[in-house]
């Protein structure tokens, strides 16, 4: 499964391109040759389960490309020292975090992917109440 990790962690790759490649895996696993059709031995989703579910480990190209992407999201959340931040935050998140950036005219590719990784992301985030006090109910995922 050598496939362009870099790539994958700074832009998101189109839905098109990703199928393309998990044929090319599944065809050279299912029938050891690039172009014959061989014998399904287990369903693709099946596959691409953890080893210890019964799987065999194989990775779902776009979750993983979400996860390359969910790490530069991360970077941007917790490292706010760095020059990427700043500049980023500067054209794309001023007053706010990289979670709720403004709209800006002609983004770059790069952001877009980053952006629509954090969109992602956001949605799957569950919120620490803790004392209550620094919780924005009228924008808070909650």
């Amino acid at each position: 499964q050598s496939i362009p990790s870099y790539a994958l962690s700074v832009f998101v790759a189109p839905e098109g391109i990703l199928e393309k490649i998990q044929s090319m895996i599944s065809r050279m696993w299912w029938s050891g040759k690039d172009k014959s059709r061989g014998w399904n031995r287990m369903a693709w989703d099946r596959v691409c389960f953890l080893k210890g579910m019964g799987g065999l480990g194989f990775r779902d190209l776009r979750r993983f490309n979400v996860a390359l992407l969910g790490r530069q999201v991360w970077r941007l959340a917790c490292c706010k020292d760095t020059l990427c931040f700043k500049v980023l935050r500067a054209k794309y998140f001023p007053e706010s975090d990289v979670f709720c950036p403004k709209r800006v005219d002609k983004p770059s590719f790069t952001w877009n992917s980053i952006a629509r990784a954090a969109c992602i992301l956001h949605e799957g985030f569950g919120l620490n109440v803790g004392n209550g006090r620094k919780i924005n109910i009228w924008q808070e995922n909650w």
